[in-house]
């Protein structure tokens, strides 16, 4: 249920849970005076809509308007159970603990935010990791003409070896910013492995991406120079004229034609080009 209605209102805009949460709150506010039972947390869930999916400040907004439809439902109802002052006092109460509600919400969901996105990058590179990127991709996939390029570094341990983790680390970030540079989405790009990178290339032909990847390499054997060590890029690609089913099935594809072509002490490049991955099945 949670799950459902979380599903529901992630795919809600921001304009649409703010005027489902003002409609609940005179829905409450009618609700009170005609059964005549106050339930004040009710007001709680017009104010955690907002707070957690819109903003802390719709939130505050939402829970003084809640006080005030609180106030008027008593009123119209004559429940003030004695002295004004006590009247007031609870509107004063409940207001104040509407505000609490909105502010710790939004400070959780903007927490929430922090560790989701922690969660789905790589820390060294900055870049999506492995889940992330598949989380990305799957958004374009029904795009064509659509390529996947895998990049593999071949003599990154032999660095680690022999100057220090430091130093391939530097590398690989090297590595990742000069991809980012040389691609139009670097919004696209990932790290999937330990050595290993995946670039989304939609809306782009077959030539094209051949002369993105070959820009690429030549980007990286020119930062190959300042190491001045006995690493190699390998480039395996994938263009479609059709639409995958699957982002999984260019990875897939990529990944075992990089299979083929790794263990030579040179940089080597594929590109290749197909329909559509059924017709290799």
């Amino acid at each position: 249920m949670i799950k459902t209605v979380h599903s529901f209102f992630a795919r809600q805009s921001k304009t649409s849970v703010t005027l489902i949460s003002l409609a609940l709150i005179p829905f409450w506010a009618i609700s009170e005076v005609q059964t005549g039972l106050e339930v004040p947390l009710f007001y709680a869930v017009p104010i955690a809509l907002v707070s957690w999916w819109v903003n802390r400040q719709t939130g505050i907004y939402v829970a003084l308007l809640s006080s005030v439809a609180l106030l008027a439902a008593a009123a119209i109802g004559s429940r003030q159970g004695g002295a004004s002052w006590i009247f007031y006092g609870n509107f004063v109460l409940h207001g104040g603990l509407f505000v609490i509600i909105a502010l710790v919400l939004s400070q959780l969901h903007s927490k929430f935010d922090a560790l989701s996105e922690l969660a789905a990058r790589d820390l060294l590179t900055g870049l999506p990791n492995h889940r992330a990127f598949y989380d990305l991709t799957a958004r374009e996939i029904g795009l064509k003409p659509l390529s996947l390029a895998y990049v593999d570094i071949d003599g990154l341990e032999w660095i680690n070896h022999r100057h220090g983790y430091a130093k391939g680390d530097q590398m690989l970030c090297m590595i990742a910013q000069t991809i980012k540079q040389n691609v139009p989405r670097p919004d696209l790009v990932g790290r999937v492995g330990g050595t290993a990178f995946a670039i989304l290339l939609p809306n782009v032909t077959s030539r094209d991406t051949g002369v993105i990847l070959e820009k690429i390499q030549k980007e990286l054997r020119e930062e190959r120079r300042k190491y001045a060590q006995p690493v190699t890029f390998c480039i395996s690609a994938v263009a479609c004229s059709k639409a995958p089913r699957s982002v999984a099935e260019l990875m897939q594809e990529a990944e075992s034609r990089m299979a083929r072509m790794k263990g030579s002490d040179k940089d080597a490049m594929e590109i290749a080009q197909i329909d559509s991955l059924s017709a290799l099945n």
